[in-house]
């Protein structure tokens, strides 16, 4: 995320402009700003990931299924109370393999929501399937069930909950609806290492899961993923599409019977110096997650009263972590100013946040390509979201989760450039 330092003072309101004669306080005008210290950086890193890589070159052991992947994907199918996991080697990836190995075939529906990613969305594409974007929550900006149940046809073949920033979606309404409609979920928990629903990990609710392991999220080997399932079958078919469509007996759902033929698989595997990374990375993450909660709930009483509103917790997400904290912008707390103007005057303090980060995926050119390679038939030049639109045009303010790691000063830093911006708004005009 690039700060906003200007070199030259430009000024968001005239009035500042004449002679001098009022001064300006905010650094966007040329003020002081709140701090000129960086946040935490990431990924956080030390001599355990130099050993852990150095044993690795040594082994001469580097490929794929080895005992440092085994043990990792145990550990991290453990840590997410899943039974299975298989190592991948990105998030797209992770989600592609779970939704066909759950039975995504050609011509299928995939709801998900129009908020996330686009690598969501791809992933269904992978398959040959349509994806449906559907609308979001307004408390949480993930996916908002009675959206889902509308958006059900003969077609429907799986929902796609994505996990968003620090919030999950609500699974309770998503299992019943998949269960009563015979459905498949498959969970994307890119965002969502070691949180917990009902004291449930994401990722071990629905009946797969994707993660990533990407250079940005709150685990990281730089590049990886793996899949998630409560399933003996599925753990069997997501090994062979992982290792080029071959079934290894070690991963058979029934061993006395003789493995299935062949499949058309992928070359989707992990490494040794990838797991090697994760183990360490995998130690980190509960002291972590805690000082993010710790910080995070702080945040959460102090800028609201700046005019800052944090996304509501619903009570059953009862360990939160992820990807970034985001909170709703209110204008009419800061005279009218639009989110864009502040989050410009919040950079210029010194504070790394961005405003909407993602656009609704119907809008993406993803859903504009080639018809050559991009077959399906679903209009969305006529699909609309007006939660969606709404929160990535207006409200959404949000910081990595990187942020969170600071310490209780990082913190109150945060709090006092948003109370001198909202002090001094005059100064940014209405925008």
């Amino acid at each position: 995320m690039r700060h906003i330092y200007s070199q030259k003072i430009k000024y968001l309101n005239p009035d500042l402009t004449d002679g001098g004669i009022h001064t300006a306080i905010l650094a966007i005008n040329g003020g002081k700003p709140v701090r000129r210290r960086p946040f935490p950086k990431w990924p956080v890193h030390d001599q355990h990931e130099v050993s852990a890589l150095t044993r690795v070159a040594r082994s001469g052991n580097w490929s794929y299924v080895g005992p440092l992947e085994i043990e990792f994907a145990q550990k991290f199918a453990k840590f997410q109370d899943a039974a299975y996991g298989i190592c991948t080697n990105g998030g797209t990836q992770a989600l592609e393999v779970a939704l066909k190995a759950t039975g995504v075939v050609a011509g299928d529906e995939v709801i998900l929501p129009a908020l996330t990613f686009y690598a969501s969305a791809a992933a269904v594409l992978f398959c040959n399937a349509v994806p449906v974007l559907v609308d979001v929550d307004p408390d949480t900006y993930c996916i908002d069930p009675n959206e889902v149940e509308k958006a059900i046809t003969s077609k429907t073949k799986a929902i796609m909950p994505v996990h968003l920033g620090h919030r999950m979606a609500d699974m309770d309404r998503i299992m019943k609806i998949a269960e009563s409609q015979g459905l498949v979920v498959v969970e994307d928990c890119a965002h969502a290492h070691g949180m917990k629903w009902k004291n449930r990990g994401a990722g071990s609710i629905g009946h797969a899961a994707g993660f990533s392991f990407q250079q940005s999220k709150t685990m990281t080997c730089g590049e990886g993923g793996i899949v998630l399932t409560n399933s003996a079958e599925v753990n069997e078919l997501c090994h062979a599409y992982v290792n080029c469509g071959r079934f290894d007996p070690k991963f058979a759902a029934k061993p006395n019977q003789k493995p299935p033929h062949r499949i058309l698989g992928y070359n989707y595997r992990i490494t040794e110096f990838q797991a090697a990374i994760l183990l360490e990375q995998l130690k980190r993450i509960d002291g972590q997650i805690k000082r993010r909660e710790s910080n995070s709930s702080y945040l959460n009483r102090k800028l609201e009263k700046v005019g800052l509103l944090p996304l509501r917790r619903d009570e059953r997400l009862t360990r939160e972590n992820g990807y970034f904290y985001s909170f709703k912008y209110n204008k009419e707390a800061f005279n009218g100013v639009h989110r864009d103007v502040f989050v410009k005057a919040m950079n210029a303090e010194g504070i790394p946040i961005w405003g909407g980060g993602f656009i609704p995926l119907y809008r993406d050119e993803l859903f504009f390509a080639d018809p050559r390679y991009f077959k399906v038939s679903y209009d969305y030049s006529k699909v609309r979201c007006p939660v969606a639109e709404k929160g990535v045009q207006e409200e959404i303010v949000a910081f990595g989760h990187s942020v969170l790691l600071g310490t209780r000063k990082d913190m109150d830093d945060i709090v006092e450039a948003a109370t001198k911006i909202a002090q001094n708004v005059d100064e940014l005009g209405k925008r």
